[in-house]
């Protein structure tokens, strides 16, 4: 990955323990920022912290997190104040997406994917910039999907619907915020191989039924490509840059 210049910035990252969060954990240590992390598995979050701060010279924070409560990303933002001061940079990129088909979908089953993938980002957003409005700068990126575009054979529909109102949530904090100098994007990725993806890749009918027909380039992604994105829309840059979803699939959306 290209180093950019993020030399001393700071950034919150939820969904930090592991998948892509733990890509953006890296790629942004690796361009010189501090990584503030927040998740619920305390455990593999302290690696993920150990393992950019060893690596990569910068401070790393891993802040127990579930997503699902005000008060604790209240509490990520809050730390990540009083460690370094400010907010230059949040990557809203905690989701998960429950299988079924829409009959046997639960009102719990919509709520618990609404709360993790949208309404977190609500949440964090709203707390992220009461630090960016005062210094009139920052950056907000969030992580839809290819998903957020339309359906597919695969019964998500709180997922879906989740990854969909990133990208429109995307661009109403673009337009709110961007007279503060607030730059808010997305990124929509495609199949990247972590943990919540392997399974589809893997499986060979649903790979070659609905992933490679609709993949133009004729590889799939390695979980290290998702890394450039991020820092570049964090990056000066993107200074002109919002109210944008940067689709990293290969090509998926083309279709």
């Amino acid at each position: 990955m290209v180093r950019y210049d993020l030399d001393g910035k700071i950034v919150i990252i939820t969904g930090g323990s592991a998948g892509l969060g733990e890509q953006f954990a890296h790629a942004f240590a690796e361009s010189g920022a501090h990584v503030v992390l927040g998740a619920r598995r305390e455990k593999l979050l302290r690696k993920v912290a150990d393992e950019v701060s060893s690596e990569y010279g910068v401070k790393s924070i891993p802040v127990k997190t579930d997503v699902r409560k005000e008060i604790d990303i209240v509490n990520l933002v809050d730390t990540a104040v009083k460690e370094f001061g400010s907010v230059d940079v949040l990557v809203n990129n905690a989701g998960m997406y429950i299988v079924k088909p829409l009959i046997e979908q639960t009102l719990d089953d919509w709520n618990k994917v609404m709360d993790v993938n949208l309404t977190s980002a609500f949440l964090a957003s709203r707390e992220v910039a009461k630090v960016m409005i005062p210094k009139k700068s920052g950056s907000i990126i969030n992580i839809s999907s290819t998903f957020g575009f339309g359906g597919t054979e695969f019964t998500e529909i709180s997922y879906y619907v989740s990854k969909g109102g990133m990208v429109t949530m995307t661009k109403a904090l673009a337009v709110e915020l961007g007279k503060y100098n607030i730059r808010v994007n997305a990124i929509a990725p495609g199949f990247f191989p972590t943990a919540m993806s392997i399974d589809a890749i893997t499986d060979k009918t649903i790979s070659n039924r609905l992933i490679r027909p609709r993949t133009a380039l004729p590889m799939f992604a390695e979980n290290e490509w998702i890394r450039g994105a991020a820092c570049f829309l964090a990056s000066d840059d993107a200074r002109y840059i919002t109210g944008h979803t940067l689709a990293v699939d290969g090509g998926w959306l083309a279709y």
